[in-house]
């Protein structure tokens, strides 16, 4: 198969060939880095020779076609941390070789830190830059909204109500009762079969589910329970992202807020993302199951455990799109 090149590849060959050049220079003059290592971090050496590795490695794997996206999310972390050298400089006025740098010099730095971050990303095809999915058409993509919630008798339930999928429109909803007896409702043994095969569930019961959205409220109703929400605006996030980068900073960044996992494998060893496009909380809910009152709406206080993620222990509504592969 013919490679061809492309000017993406030209300039991760001359931005590798510069972070190379710049974390070489690391080794060789290091003096000349050190005063502005905050002085926080202790040892400015250590500090200075480990930027260098960092660097170096980053320039060769962003060089490399095959590990460029992982290098370009890499390396605009590590942009990022190492900016902080440059606002220690500016803002503790800290000289280089005897001279102290006037202001626009430092706005001018941030600038073009900006400027490689976005360069980068867009070079290795990283968010917000990512087109179509490579093993895109291998993909199990499921768009909808995820709503969960618990309530005061100790009841969890998660909502899945999807507008396309492999299996067209279809809710279902997965039920965690006080004694930790983990329950699916589904719409017919199709859909059964393919969640249990991927979740872990102590019953299964196939119920029609009749949804209805108006706005910012979802009405549920099944034999067994009958569920009603309301959410609040809340915030979408308005760049597309790779699975990449879903698989990492959004992963890192949902279990630091959130306590979710944006990745995983699911039981039957298929990889899952989440893409979350909204994040609404929740400013009711209320079910009815079997025939009683739940009570007030109530934090997700005990892991449901459905999968390798947990629902927000915030009541919360998401518009999600899940990719299986």
């Amino acid at each position: 198969m013919e490679y061809k090149i492309t000017l993406r590849d030209l300039l991760a060959l001359v931005l590798g060939l510069a972070f190379i050049n710049v974390g070489i220079d690391h080794f060789v003059n290091p003096v000349w880095y050190e005063p502005i290592v905050p002085s926080l971090l202790g040892d400015a050496n250590f500090w200075v020779l480990a930027s260098g590795v960092f660097e170096v490695l980053f320039g060769l794997l962003f060089i490399i076609p095959a590990t460029r996206a992982w290098a370009s999310v890499g390396g605009a972390w590590m942009l990022v941390l190492l900016y902080w050298a440059n606002f220690n400089m500016w803002y503790n006025e800290i000289p280089l070789d005897g001279k102290t740098y006037d202001d626009i010099w430092h706005v001018v730095r941030l600038v073009i830190q900006i400027v490689l971050i976005i360069g980068i990303t867009w070079i290795g095809e990283v968010t917000p830059f990512k087109g179509k999915e490579k093993l895109h058409d291998s993909l199990d993509i499921f768009q909808g909204r995820i709503t969960s919630s618990g309530f005061q008798t100790g009841d969890r339930v998660v909502v899945g109500a999807w507008k396309s999928s492999p299996f067209g429109n279809f809710t279902d909803i997965m039920w965690a009762r006080p004694d930790g007896t983990r329950i699916l409702i589904a719409p017919n043994q199709e859909i059964a079969d393919y969640v249990t095969d991927m979740y872990s569930f102590d019953d299964v019961l196939l119920e029609e589910i009749n949804v209805k959205e108006e706005g910012r409220n979802l009405s549920v109703k099944c034999k067994t329970m009958e569920l009603e929400f309301s959410w609040k605006k809340g915030f979408a996030i308005p760049f597309k992202r790779s699975l990449l980068f879903i698989a990492t900073v959004e992963l890192f960044f949902a279990r630091l807020i959130f306590s979710t996992r944006t990745y995983g494998l699911t039981r039957n060893n298929r990889r899952e993302w989440y893409a979350i496009d909204r994040v609404s909380n929740l400013s009711h809910a209320s079910a009815n199951i079997c025939g009683e009152d739940m009570g007030n709406m109530a934090s997700m206080s005990k892991p449901c455990k459905f999968g390798f993620s947990e629902a927000p222990k915030k009541p919360a509504s998401c518009e999600v799109r899940t990719h299986i592969l």
